[in-house]
């Protein structure tokens, strides 16, 4: 999963089929904090994914792939979904955001709807941010060789 020193694994393209029809991606980090048996995974929006299949709009596809890519069981993980100015062409300057997401399974399928989601306050989302140790996004996606 993680390394031993609670750094993200390496973080991984997430690639589903949206609940709307259309093909969606984000970017994927797991991370496991150190002293927590909880890992964590962060699904970042990016803005080369459209519009139309947003990752908060079917967080629970998005996690079902996830969850596979990084082996880990997706109800004893706490999700995050991450939002900034790399995830829409046009959010220059906008800040970062962690919206956790909480998921159900029904025993076949995960899901989760807007009322499943708690968006972090700014303080929250800083502190947690740099225990996760996450590193910027668009230098994530630069190694990924996909679009920021």
């Amino acid at each position: 999963m993680s390394s031993e020193n609670g750094r993200p694994a390496e973080p991984a393209v997430v690639r589903w089929q949206h609940s709307s029809g259309g093909l969606a991606y984000c970017l994927g980090r797991l991370v496991v904090p150190p002293g927590s048996e909880q890992p964590v995974i962060v699904l970042s929006e990016v803005a080369g994914n459209p519009d139309a299949v947003g990752l908060v709009s079917d967080f629970a596809g998005a996690a079902t792939v996830a969850a596979a890519l990084f082996g880990v069981d997706p109800t004893s993980v706490r999700w995050l979904a991450h939002h900034g100015d790399f995830s829409s062409y046009d959010a220059a300057g906008a800040p970062e955001t962690l919206t956790e997401v909480q998921l159900r399974s029904d025993g076949s399928r995960l899901h989760s709807d807007l009322t499943d989601q708690h968006l972090l306050s700014a303080t929250e989302t800083e502190t947690l941010s740099r225990s996760l140790g996450l590193e910027p996004v668009r230098a994530v996606l630069a190694t990924l060789d996909l679009p920021s």
